[in-house]
C-alpha cells in the first residue's frame, strides 16, 4: 500500500521550512490582524470569538482530594469544526433579498488552501512499515489546490459562492478557533514542566494523560489494562486515534486541532522525517458521525412521529411568538415563511462581519436562549411595539424560533431519533472506552485503547450525542456553536469499594468548558466525576450499528392484484378466436387494423414535429442561466425509499419548506 498524503495548512511559513511556535496561551489569537470581530458591538456565541474561545479551557478537577486517589486515562473528545462559508449557494440557499447580489455577502474568498502530496518519487525519502507489512511511502512534495478555475471577470469565479471558497470551506477564523480547542487539550492533559499555572488543568498531577518528565505508567494501578503504547510517539496510533467524516471542514478542523496539541513535539520531528498522523474515515454517504437514514430507515420514520406529533402541532398552531416571528419576516424582509437556512444565513454573516439588514441588525444577546416551554421577551412591552406587534430583538427571536423548531426531533419522545440515530457512533466511542472500565466482559482486540481519541464532526454530530444521555444534559434551546468540543475524560479511582465508584472507575462530561456529568442520571448532585457505570447503562442499550433494527414500519399498501402472464394471455387468445369466428367478425379485424395503423402515423407526425420545433428553440437560446434545477445538497444523508436523493417527510410545511422540498436533514446546518 503507498500512502498519499494529505496536508491542509494555512499561510504560514512551515511549507518553506520555517517552524512557527505557537505561544501556549489563548489570550492571543495566532491571526489578530486577520481574525478581529471588530464590526459589531456583540457577537452571538454561535461565533465562538477569542474572547468565548476562552471562556472554554478544560476546567482543573473539583471535590476529589488530591491525594493520588484518581488519575486521567483516557480522553474521548468530539469537535464541531470552526467557523465556515455557506453550505449551499443561490437558489436554493434561500436568505434575505439581495444576498447573493451584494458583493460583501454574495461573493466568499478564503484564504486556506489545501496541499495534497503524492507519494514519495523515489524510495530513498523514507519508508515505514505498518501494522500489516505494507510500505508507505513518506510524501516528497506538494501540490496546492485552489478553487479560482471559474474565473469570470471582473473580480468573480463560477463557482457557488461566487469567488475562490468551497461550500461550507473553513475559514481562517475557524482555524483560529480549532488551534484554541488543540491548546486548551494541551494545557489540561500534557505536563512538560512548563505549564504549571493554576489554572491549567494539567498543573493538578491527577490530570496529566501525558506527563513528559516522567515515565509514562509511573503511579498507574498495574491491574488496569494498557492503554496507549508508551514506545510510540504521543501523536501516533495507539496513543491517538483520530476520525473524522469526509468534509473539508472537518477534516482540516480535527489536523489544526493537532497541530495547536502537538505543535511542540512535532517541530521537533528532524527535517529528514515526514510526521504521518493516521486518519479514519469513510464514505461520506455511508458514514455514522450524524444521523444517517439511508442506512436506518426507521430513523426517518422516528423524525416524522416526532414532527407529526399533537405538541409539535400544537406549538406551530398557537405560539404567538412564531406569528410575530412571521409577520415581521413578511412585513420587513418581503419573505412569506421563514426559508430553513435562514440561522446558516444569519451567522454566516454576523460571524464573518458582514453586512446585517437594518432590520436585522439588532443583536444585543438581550433576550438569549428561550425556554423549551415557550419564548419569553426580556425587552419591555413598549419597545419596539406598533399595530403590527412587537419586532424588537429579531435577530435572536428568529434564531431561537429556528433553533427550537430544528431540535425538536432531538427531544421528543426522550430522544428516540438521536439514540437509534447515534448508536453506530456510540459504538465507536465505547469501543476506546469499554476495554479500559469492564476489561472483563470487553478486552482488548489486540490493539490498545488510545489515550485520545478525537471525533471531528458538526453540529449534528454534538448536538444528538448529547441528548442522548439524559434531558437535563442538554436543553435543546442553544445551538452548537462553531468549534465546540465535548469531553469524556475516565479517570482509575483508587478508593475501597464502598466509595462512590464501585467500578474502581470515574467519567467526567465536558462541553464547552462546562462540567455536565451531576446532571446524568444516576450521578451524584454537584459532583464532578460518576461511575463509569452510569454511561456504560446510559448508553450501551443504543450503541449498535449492524444490530439495530432498522427497518421502517411505515405502513404501505399493498399494489394491486395482477393476472397471472399466462392467464392473460390465454384470455386474449380467446376473445380472439371468438371474434374471428362471429359472423363478419374477419372485417372487424380489418377495419380495426387499418384504424391503428392511421392513427399510429398521426401520433407520431405530431410528436416529432414538437419536438424538431423544441430543438430549434434550444439551440436558438445561447443562456445557461435560462435552464434550472434544483440540486440536492451534497452534505444530505437522506435518501428516498428508491435510493435516490431527498426526503419523503410528513413534516407540516414550516420554515419556508414545501412537502416536495422539506429537508430538516441532520445536515442542513453543519
Amino acid at each position: 500500500m503507498i500512502l498519499s498524503a494529505v496536508l491542509i495548512l494555512s499561510h504560514l511559513d512551515i511549507i518553506r521550512g520555517a517552524k512557527p511556535m505557537l505561544p501556549f496561551s489563548v489570550t492571543e489569537s495566532p491571526f489578530k490582524g486577520e481574525n478581529a470581530y471588530n464590526k459589531y458591538e456583540k457577537y452571538p456565541p454561535y461565533c465562538s470569538t477569542p474572547e468565548e474561545m476562552e471562556k472554554r479551557a478544560v476546567p482543573p478537577l473539583q471535590g476529589i482530594s488530591n491525594d493520588g486517589s484518581s488519575k486521567l486515562i483516557h480522553v474521548t473528545a468530539l469537535i464541531r469544526h470552526g467557523a465556515r462559508t455557506p453550505f449551499r449557494g443561490a437558489p436554493d440557499y434561500k436568505c434575505w433579498d439581495s444576498f447573493w447580489e451584494d458583493e460583501e455577502t454574495g461573493v466568499w474568498n478564503c484564504d486556506l488552501k489545501t496541499y495534497i502530496s503524492p507519494p514519495a518519487a523515489t524510495k530513498e525519502k523514507g519508508q515505514v512499515v505498518d501494522s500489516k507489512g505494507l510500505l508507505e511511502e513518506e510524501p516528497d512534495f506538494l501540490f496546492e489546490k485552489r478553487y479560482d478555475a471559474l474565473m469570470v471577470p471582473p473580480d468573480k469565479t463560477g463557482n457557488n459562492l461566487n469567488g475562490t471558497c468551497q461550500l461550507g470551506q473553513l475559514l481562517l477564523r475557524g482555524y483560529d478557533q480549532e488551534i484554541r480547542n488543540g491548546l486548551h487539550l494541551r494545557q489540561a492533559y500534557f505536563y512538560d514542566g512548563d505549564n504549571t499555572e493554576d489554572e491549567h488543568a494539567a498543573s493538578d498531577s491527577r490530570m496529566r494523560l501525558w506527563d513528559l518528565t516522567k515515565e509514562n505508567n509511573e503511579g498507574r494501578n498495574r491491574l488496569t489494562p494498557s492503554i496507549g503504547d508508551p514506545t510510540k510517539p504521543i501523536y501516533q496510533e495507539p496513543n491517538l486515534r483520530y476520525r473524522a467524516d469526509d468534509e473539508q471542514r472537518t477534516l482540516m478542523s480535527g489536523q489544526v486541532l493537532l497541530r495547536g496539541l502537538f505543535e511542540k513535539e512535532l517541530l521537533s520531528v528532524g527535517d529528514s522525517e515526514t510526521t504521518v498522523i493516521r486518519l479514519h474515515t469513510a464514505d461520506y454517504f455511508l458514514d455514522v458521525l450524524g444521523i444517517n437514514t439511508h442506512t436506518c430507515p426507521k430513523t426517518l420514520d422516528l423524525y416524522n412521529e416526532a414532527y407529526q406529533s399533537e405538541e409539535y402541532k400544537n406549538w406551530i398552531a398557537n405560539s404567538a411568538e412564531i406569528k410575530a416571528v412571521e409577520s415581521f419576516l413578511k412585513e420587513e424582509l418581503g419573505m412569506d415563511e421563514m426559508p430553513y437556512s435562514m440561522l446558516d444565513c444569519l451567522m454566516t454573516t454576523i460571524c464573518t462581519d458582514r453586512n446585517l439588514p437594518t432590520a436585522l441588525n439588532n443583536y444585543d444577546g438581550a433576550v438569549g436562549p428561550t425556554p423549551w416551554e415557550d419564548f419569553v421577551q426580556n425587552s419591555s412591552a413598549s419597545e419596539g411595539t406598533d399595530e403590527r406587534g412587537d419586532f424588537s430583538h429579531m435577530f435572536e427571536r428568529i434564531a431561537n424560533y429556528a433553533v427550537k423548531n430544528f431540535t425538536f426531533s432531538y427531544k421528543y419522545n426522550d430522544a428516540a431519533y438521536p439514540k437509534l440515530g447515534m448508536g453506530p457512533l456510540w459504538k465507536e466511542i465505547m469501543a476506546n472506552i469499554l476495554p479500559i472500565v469492564d476489561s472483563t466482559n470487553h478486552p482488548s482486540s489486540g490493539t490498545p485503547p488510545p489515550k485520545l481519541a478525537l471525533f471531528s464532526g458538526h453540529d449534528t454530530t454534538l448536538m444528538p450525542i448529547l441528548a442522548t444521555l439524559g434531558d437535563k444534559v442538554w436543553s435543546g434551546t442553544e445551538w452548537a456553536p462553531y468549534a465546540s468540543m465535548v469531553q469524556i475524560e475516565i479517570h482509575e479511582m483508587n478508593l475501597d469499594e464502598a466509595s462512590d465508584f464501585p467500578s474502581g472507575y470515574a467519567f467526567r462530561l465536558i462541553y464547552n468548558g462546562e462540567v455536565l456529568t451531576s446532571n446524568m442520571d444516576g450521578c451524584v448532585a454537584g459532583s464532578e466525576l460518576c461511575d463509569s457505570q452510569v454511561l456504560v447503562k446510559q448508553v450501551m442499550p443504543f450503541a449498535k450499528y449492524l444490530e439495530r433494527v432498522c427497518t421502517s414500519t411505515t405502513s404501505i399498501a399493498p399494489p394491486t392484484p395482477t393476472p397471472d402472464a399466462d392467464d392473460l394471455m390465454a384470455e386474449m387468445e380467446k376473445a380472439s378466436k371468438e371474434l374471428v369466428d362471429a359472423p363478419g367478425g374477419i372485417w372487424v379485424v380489418v377495419v380495426l387494423v387499418i384504424l391503428s395503423v392511421t392513427l399510429g402515423s398521426m401520433v407520431t407526425f405530431f410528436f416529432m414535429r414538437r419536438q424538431m420545433e423544441g430543438y430549434q428553440y434550444r439551440r436558438g437560446s445561447s443562456t445557461l442561466g435560462e435552464v434550472s434545477m434544483r440540486v440536492v445538497e451534497d452534505g444530505e444523508h437522506h435518501f428516498n425509499a428508491d435510493g435516490s436523493p431527498g426526503i419523503e417527510s410528513a413534516v407540516s410545511a414550516k420554515c419556508g419548506a414545501t412537502h416536495d422540498e422539506m429537508k430538516f436533514d441532520e445536515n442542513t446546518l453543519i
